[in-house]
């Protein structure tokens, strides 16, 4: 698969919008340094199996990280994200059909007092 389904899903969250203001990223989440820099982190995150002609289903994570004292801020990007692919769940044929998994997700607070939402989207994808 060229580009992997994480990238797409990036791509196509990226193109809505839902990224502004936000550090984008892919895989891990490499930190800056500076408290008040906010981040949205996709990764793969398995999936059924692949096979020559059946379509499959792609998992992606995708992490919102926001900066010092922006809790607010970041469950309003995760909520418009959640509610994006909920209204367009075919937005492009590079994904396939697009759903949540797992709903709302409870936040964590990392040590630096940042908080993350940690979602997950299934890709039902086939050529």
């Amino acid at each position: 698969m060229n580009p992997p389904m994480y990238k797409r899903v990036r791509d196509v969250v990226s193109e809505a919008g839902l990224t502004t203001g936000y550090i984008i990223q892919s895989l891990i989440w490499s930190d800056t340094g500076k408290i008040t820099d906010r981040f949205i982190v996709f990764r793969p995150n398995g999936g059924s199996d692949i096979d020559r002609d059946i379509g499959g289903e792609y998992h992606t994570l995708v992490d919102i990280i926001s900066g010092k004292g922006e809790a607010e801020k970041s469950e309003q990007t995760m909520l418009s994200i959640i509610d994006f692919v909920q209204q367009n769940p075919l937005i492009s044929n590079c994904l396939g059909q697009i759903t949540n998994m797992g709903g709302i997700p409870p936040p964590v607070m990392t040590a630096e007092g940042r908080i993350v939402w940690r979602l997950q989207f299934a890709c039902l994808y086939g050529e």
